[in-house]
């Protein structure tokens, strides 16, 4: 019978061995500058991600904001059903709640102008404005909501303005302006119910100095509504640094605008020197990032159209410019020659 062999694990003439301290030293310190490296790849994808971050929210502020002012340039001037034929236009103090400063009188037959233009040192003069950027312009702009209410909903304390559309209504009496539901009395096409109101809107576009003004210095576009009988602050849009604005005067009365001018041209009778010309305005606006980038120096100077450049600024935020030209449809259209 053949005797079973029997093998071990054990190999003659070689032994296991493990790591010298010299071998284990040089892994651990290979080990350590890959996870450096890996730290500061990660680090610099970070700090990457946030200025990128920066970047989006700058660019999509500054579009924001422009594109609010443009689109409600554009509707300045808007009075729904109100014939101008015989009203003279007028300004009227900005500030304005009580009804009888707004501007519109039936028996005079004046009605506000549809846009008002404040130089930086009038724009600081204005009450209803807080934390006003000093060096910084507004704007004014007028006009009726284009949606219509009736009567018998209320107004919560706000001017509605109601014209009428029936041939028996007294002719004296073009438009009503108030604030109770019960004065609107003028009749729609059918003579019969009364007709729609409109809320009266006055809004004003300003640059502050704050956002949340006490926590923080982020310079950013507000506006100041008429609410009832209050001028209501609202914040826009943050970085917004400045807004200026290239006003577009119809001297012809074609219903384009022949030149433009930072404001009022100071002559007395002229064209240009009269707010209800304006047919067009051009805004110029200045954005920046709400945070400093590290290792950045703002060495760049930005246009704002006829109110000159600015920088540089010699700071670590990022700037951008931006314009955009706006046309007062309803002040333009009505002057066009077919």
């Amino acid at each position: 019978m053949t005797a079973m062999k029997r093998y071990s694990g054990y190999r003659s003439g070689k032994s296991t061995k493990g790591f010298s301290l010299v071998e284990l030293m040089v892994s651990i310190a290979i080990g350590l500058i890959l996870i450096a490296g890996l730290a500061m790849l990660f680090a610099n994808s970070s700090q990457t991600g946030q200025e990128i971050d920066r970047s989006i929210r700058q660019i999509e502020n500054g579009r924001y904001a422009l594109e609010l002012i443009e689109e409600d340039v554009s509707v300045a001037g808007y009075y729904g059903e109100v014939s101008t034929t015989g009203i003279s236009l007028g300004t009227a103090p900005a500030c304005a709640t009580a009804l009888g400063d707004l501007g519109w009188n039936n028996a005079a037959l004046t009605a506000p102008v549809a846009l008002t233009g404040f130089t930086a040192t009038e724009t600081a003069a204005l009450s209803c404005l807080s934390n006003h950027k000093a060096g910084t312009t507004a704007i004014v702009l007028r006009r009726l909501d284009t949606t219509p209410a009736t009567p018998g909903t209320g107004t919560n304390g706000s001017a509605y303005l109601q014209t009428s559309r029936c041939s028996t209504d007294p002719n004296a009496t073009r438009f009503i302006l108030s604030a109770t539901a019960a004065d609107f009395s003028l009749r729609g096409l059918d003579c019969t119910a009364v007709n729609t109101i409109h809320r009266y809107i006055t809004r004003i576009y300003y640059v502050a100095s704050c956002n949340e003004c006490g926590t923080d210095t982020v310079p950013t576009l507000k506006r100041a509504e008429l609410r009832g009988t209050a001028m209501v602050i609202v914040p826009l849009a943050e970085g917004i640094e400045e807004v200026a604005y290239d006003y577009g005067f119809d001297t012809d009365g074609d219903g384009s605008p022949d030149t433009y001018l930072t404001g009022l041209s100071g002559v007395s009778g002229a064209a240009d020197n009269d707010w209800s010309n304006v047919v067009g305005v051009r805004i110029n606006l200045l954005s920046r990032s709400t945070e400093p980038s590290a290792g950045f120096t703002d060495g760049k100077t930005y246009s704002l159209g006829l109110a000159g450049t600015r920088g540089p600024f010699t700071d670590s935020h990022k700037r951008r410019a931006y314009t955009v030209t706006s046309r007062l449809n309803n002040v333009a259209g009505p002057r066009e020659i077919p």
